[in-house]
């Protein structure tokens, strides 16, 4: 499944994963629906954990405040202590980093996703980005009412951390983050010209290659998605980064991003730091929006003056045109 080809001026929407990094993703999301619908983008492609805040923003088709922050505590609140990772999680069944608390009991019952408006028209359409574990690539998922909770399970199906498997409609995932953490390129491959990235890292940081033995611990029962985990994730990483900062002839890129490392690490669970991260994406998100929703709007009156000028200069041709009247002129004329 590939990003849907560009038609026109389309304009896309990419947020970033990172594990409980994607707090700032959430914050940013958050400030972002406040000031710009989800309207204003064709696409919204996420990775990892950022499509699980991505899933709320492309659902809520008007700015609701008061449910949006009540969504927003749930990385400082829901997924603080033990609740989402614990060393503890084996002894009791289950894998460190505890899926089916977080899709099942916050995103299902807890916090319900309003999934019906995946189907609902005038909302972009939504894809998440998965590794397909039996061809080895990165897929893009649109993500529908009946297969959210899956596609969510298997964007943050990390190795070590849980299964690193889920199955969607039959077919075998993991999150696509251990082959391209930030799909940028394919985008723009696509055709997408305006394109708005969320970021949970500076936008100038470079990262190393997984060591070997990660990789190894990662897929273990399968050393070529090991190796192509080795070399891929950290290539893809630094590129993406390499082209926002300096994007191709004709492509607009819009990064919201921290100014400097964020207070969380991939498996932070101190409440506190997240609500700092939390903080941070919000505060970005709402000085971004800001430029985004002025950068936009120029565009859209910019599109209008233009459809009205078109129209006004076809009545200026009809106006000019021969009337049909020569015949009954020449007959009175007789």
């Amino acid at each position: 499944m590939r990003i849907p080809i560009a038609k026109g001026n389309k304009r896309v929407l990419l947020v970033e994963g990172g594990g409980m990094k994607g707090a700032f993703a959430g914050g940013a999301l958050h400030s972002l629906h406040t000031i710009l619908s989800p309207k204003y983008f064709d696409l919204v492609v996420a990775v990892s954990s950022g499509a699980c805040s991505a899933a709320y923003y492309v659902t809520m088709p008007k700015p609701e405040p008061e449910k949006s922050l009540k969504t927003l505590a749930i990385w400082y609140f829901e997924l603080a202590g033990r609740k989402l990772i614990s060393p503890f999680h084996p002894f009791q069944g289950k894998t460190f980093l505890d899926q089916e608390y977080l899709v099942d009991d916050l995103f299902g019952q807890k916090y319900p996703l309003p999934a019906e408006n995946f189907e609902k028209g005038g909302l972009p359409e939504f894809r998440v980005a998965v590794s397909n574990l039996q061809t080895r690539t990165i897929e893009y998922v649109r993500a529908t009412s009946s297969n959210i909770f899956d596609l969510l399970k298997a964007a943050t199906s990390l190795p070590i951390a849980t299964r690193g498997k889920h199955k969607v409609n039959g077919t075998l995932y993991a999150d696509a983050a251990v082959l391209n953490p930030l799909p940028l390129e394919d985008l723009i491959k696509a055709g997408y010209t305006d394109i708005t990235v969320v970021l949970n890292s500076p936008v100038k940081r470079v990262s190393p290659p997984f060591g070997f033995l990660t990789s190894f611990l990662s897929f273990p029962k399968d050393w070529k998605m090991a190796r192509l985990m080795n070399r891929w994730h950290h290539h893809h990483f630094n590129l993406a980064r390499e082209v926002a900062q300096k994007p191709p002839k004709g492509i607009k890129i819009h990064t919201i991003s921290p100014d400097d490392s964020l207070p969380v690490t991939l498996v932070t669970t101190n409440g506190s730091k997240l609500k700092k991260t939390v903080d941070l994406g919000m505060k970005k998100g709402e000085e971004i929006g800001k430029i985004l929703l002025k950068a936009f709007s120029k565009k859209q009156n910019e599109k209008k003056e233009f459809s009205v000028g078109s129209k006004i200069s076809k009545k200026k041709v009809r106006l000019f045109s021969p009337k049909k009247r020569t015949n009954t002129t020449k007959k009175k004329s007789k």
